[in-house]
């Protein structure tokens, strides 16, 4: 075997021992389910966080929350695109994060396509219930 070919059998065999051996990271957004806690993987952090940190993360990346943490909101005709509030819900029934989206107030799980489980997480369940 002369160098050249000793040289590339080396390089297929270590681009192979590479791509084995590096895990791909999860996708922003992605949950783990560890036993009866729920976690989702945070980019920015490069870890799994509570979905109350993620969502903190997410609004505040869109310079938010723009009005607050209340359950009024402001008139539709003040609010621009990719505002953000967060609804606290009354009776204890929890908060959501809301952004306002396409001329309407969206739950930002569903926004960002995030999982059913975020979508459906503490208050996120009952914002349209009212």
């Amino acid at each position: 075997m002369n160098c050249k070919s000793l040289y590339q059998a080396a390089s297929i065999f270590a681009a192979m021992m590479i791509s084995t051996n590096v895990a791909a990271l999860p996708e922003n957004g992605h949950i783990d389910k560890a036993g009866n806690e729920l976690r989702v993987w945070s980019q920015a952090q490069q870890s799994y966080v509570t979905p109350e940190s993620y969502f903190e993360a997410e609004v505040k990346k869109l310079n938010g929350p723009t009005y607050g943490r209340t359950h009024q909101y402001p008139e539709y005709e003040t609010v621009k695109d990719w505002e953000t509030l967060i609804d606290v819900l009354p009776n204890g029934k929890g908060e959501c994060p809301m952004v306002f989206f396409h001329q309407r107030w969206r739950r930002l799980p569903d926004v960002l396509a995030l999982h059913e489980d975020l979508r459906n997480y503490g208050g996120c369940r009952y914002v349209f219930d009212e």
